[in-house]
């Protein structure tokens, strides 16, 4: 750290080294280096070269500004020419520094700074005097060292980082942060610096390396490896990374997933049920179009953060080497222009980048990746439909020539725009392997169903009525005032909320939870393997209910942080865990193929949300055989006035789908309809006993919008379980 240097108050250069005794030490313990200054030369990084390799070991940058060597006649045309002129001008004053480098300097300072550059660690910007002071040269000498603990040293002085800098009388005086009445001087210097980068300078305008001078610079390597080593890279000498490959034996439907893609001018969509590795799938394409071609840049698009890690080891068992971006993972800014640039120039032919859809979306990422040739380009996206939403469809990179989507849900819930957006991207399904395939030929469990009747008490109907009929009024009202909007929404969350909370819901729960331990008591074993999928806010009375009747249980939600997930899931799966208590984060991706049982107390009418909780029950596992599904349906009481009858008849069209899709692939088809029968019969509804599925779903669409709820977060699925 810098404060465990020795540092005297003043350097001069009749007594000391500047660069060996005070300049390379801060760079040693560094993390962040800024540099403005007259003049640089690359010969200087020969003098610094400790410095720079250990600020680079400590996964460090380098900042530095300096004067381009503008002709006279450059001045004038600089300031009135638009970017586009400026860039060339800028480009023709360091075309002699690039020759130079080429020409004179020694072979590894030359390809020392090029890898520089080309990583992003070392980072140049030009003062150029503003057109009061046009021809003037920016000419200070400042210099400001930042740890990773954000302690401070600044040195001001005479010094060009330069050869015949070192052989010059100079003098620099030194400010550390951590000591009192420095600070100020410390801040200063900083800020001088950071205005200077930032162009809030008055009297200088910063300009870039324009991208064609920053290609040629790069150019520069000379050799195919760094001559340091990245924190998270390899070092040289280890064993180069290993080619693409396809590294498992795909089942018959996973090839012919892959030849439909093929056959659709690799743009496509592969609607294959949970648990019938998708990504297995996707990543033989992708190994397979790199033995095509010899070249891919790959780029992979998931939902969540959880989802980089258990991507990044299949990517790594195929021979793709990722680069995380993220939240938790900011080297990306510097590692993807990195690998873009090397792929480009051709001194790498696969790269991997693994993004989540949000980061994917924005600005920086975007920026990073542009440059990619979309021939060579495959973007896959993993749980496509989540790129339709209207936040995240720039994260498709519609610049790629190859789109791969991965869903077994793919259409939008109640989003035709997104839906759209994505086809025309992605291009439409190519293959379907469906949920009752996938269990007919072994590659999923067979499960029975049973259907929970839970009741709404009267009170609770009521309020359910009485928000309803506020829903119809402000739908009407808000379409002449939208400031009326807040108070829609916040009324389908309150109606949204009688279901999710419906009182008899952890009654019911822990009655046939205590059945099941009773049965596993009589066979000599503890009851296992359980999962119970919760609305949001509900989760916790789970926990102590379930708790209390003596079960091992764990909670699996957001603020369970993704090193705990690793170890709660690996417990769960050896038993250690009896009950695993979830809200909605184990709906895309996770797995848990050793659930045996599930309870669905989570009141959701999206298909997309409740078709992958089946599918994470319904994955293989080492003494499974078969799994069990408890779905608890909200409906009204078994007495209701005519007032309410209809009310009562929307209740049972929002479950009615989730009914339909869970009991038609079931083993106990008819003995799940035999639960619904005389409740459906007491409304004249048997008919929805003989709809499929889709059709009922848009049964209870229709009646959501002739009621103004169709925006509802339980017809949406925003805000459920």
């Amino acid at each position: 750290m810098l404060r465990d240097l020795e540092l005297a108050p003043v350097y001069d250069s009749a007594s000391s080294d500047l660069v060996r005794d005070l300049i390379s030490p801060l760079m040693e313990q560094a993390h962040k280096y800024s540099r403005g200054v007259g003049y640089f030369s690359s010969g200087w990084l020969r003098e610094a070269s400790d410095g720079i390799v250990a600020l680079v070991h400590n996964g460090g940058t380098g900042r530095i500004v300096t004067s381009p060597i503008l002709q006279p006649e450059d001045w004038s045309a600089f300031h009135k020419g638009d970017e586009a002129k400026q860039n060339s001008i800028l480009r023709a004053s360091l075309q002699v520094a690039i020759e130079d480098l080429a020409d004179s300097l020694e072979h590894d300072t030359r390809n020392t700074l090029a890898w520089l550059i080309a990583d992003g660690l070392l980072e140049f910007r030009f003062a150029i005097a503003r057109p009061r002071w046009a021809g003037g040269d920016y000419h200070d000498k400042v210099w400001v060292f930042r740890d990773t603990k954000d302690d401070r040293v600044a040195l001001h002085g005479s010094f060009n980082d330069s050869v015949k800098g070192t052989l010059n009388g100079e003098a620099i005086s030194v400010f550390k942060s951590w000591v009192p009445g420095q600070d100020a001087y410390v801040g200063l210097h900083e800020r001088r610096l950071e205005d200077l980068w930032s162009g809030a300078n008055a009297q200088f305008v910063v300009r870039t390396i324009p991208e064609a001078s920053r290609q040629e610079l790069i150019r520069l390597r000379t050799t195919p490896d760094r001559p340091y080593a990245v924190p998270g890279t390899a070092k040289q000498g280890q064993a180069s990374a290993p080619v693409p490959h396809v590294a498992v034996d795909l089942r018959p439907f996973q090839k012919a997933a892959i030849d439909a893609w093929v056959a659709q001018g690799r743009k496509g969509i592969l609607e294959m049920a949970t648990g019938t590795g998708k990504t297995y799938t996707a990543l033989a394409a992708a190994a397979q179009e790199y033995q095509r071609s010899g070249r891919l840049a790959l780029v992979v698009l998931v939902p969540y953060l959880h989802l980089l890690e258990q991507w990044r080891k299949h990517c790594e068992a195929f021979g793709f080497s990722p680069i995380l971006c993220g939240t938790g993972h900011a080297d990306w800014r510097l590692d993807v222009p990195s690998a873009v640039s090397d792929f480009r120039i051709g001194l790498s032919s696969a790269i991997c980048i693994l993004a989540v859809h949000k980061t994917a979306s924005g600005q920086d990422f975007s920026k990073a990746v542009k440059s990619l040739s979309a021939e060579s380009t495959l973007v896959i996206g993993d749980e496509v439909h989540g790129l339709g939403a209207t936040g995240f469809q720039s994260a498709m990179l519609p610049m790629a020539g190859m789109h791969l989507g991965l869903s077994a849900t793919p259409r939008r819930w109640f989003d035709e725009a997104g839906t759209a957006a994505i086809g025309e991207c992605f291009g439409g399904v190519c293959f379907e392997f469906t949920l009752a395939e996938a269990m007919e030929q072994g590659y999923l469990a067979q499960y029975e169903y049973h259907p929970v009747l839970v009741a709404l008490t009267d009170d609770e109907l009521e309020q359910y009525q009485e928000l309803t009929t506020a829903i119809v009024r402000l739908h009407e009202a808000a379409k002449k005032d939208s400031r009326l909007d807040r108070a829609l929404k916040k009324a389908l969350i309150d109606r949204a909320q009688v279901v999710w909370a419906a009182r008899e819901k952890l009654p019911c729960l822990v009655s046939e939870i205590r059945k099941l331990m009773e049965s596993a008591n009589e066979r000599g074993e503890r009851l296992h393997h359980v999962l119970v999928y919760c609305a949001p806010g509900e989760h916790k009375r789970v926990l102590r209910e379930l708790a209390s009747l003596g079960l091992r249980c764990h909670e699996f939600v957001y603020t369970v942080s993704s090193a705990e997930r690793e170890t709660v899931l690996g417990q769960f799966e050896a038993g250690a865990i009896e009950v695993l208590v979830a809200v909605r984060c184990l709906d895309e991706g996770v797995d848990v193929p050793a659930t045996q049982t599930a309870f669905f107390l989570a009141s959701t009418m999206n298909p997309r949300q409740f078709v992958q909780r089946r599918g994470r029950v319904l994955r293989l596992s080492v003494g499974k055989s078969e799994a069990v599904i408890y779905d608890f349906l909200v409906v009204p009481p078994r007495d209701v006035t005519d007032i309410s009858r209809d009310t009562s008849l929307s209740l049972l069209r929002r479950e009615m789908p989730r009914f339909a899709e869970f009991s038609s692939a079931a083993k106990n088809t008819f003995a799940a309809r035999k639960v619904v029968f005389d409740l459906l019969d007491s409304y004249q509804a048997l008919n929805m006993l003989d709809e499929t599925p889709w059709e009922l779903y848009e049964q209870a669409l229709a009646g959501e919008s002739e009621i103004g709820g169709a925006d509802d977060p339980i017809v949406r699925g925003d805000l459920n379980g």
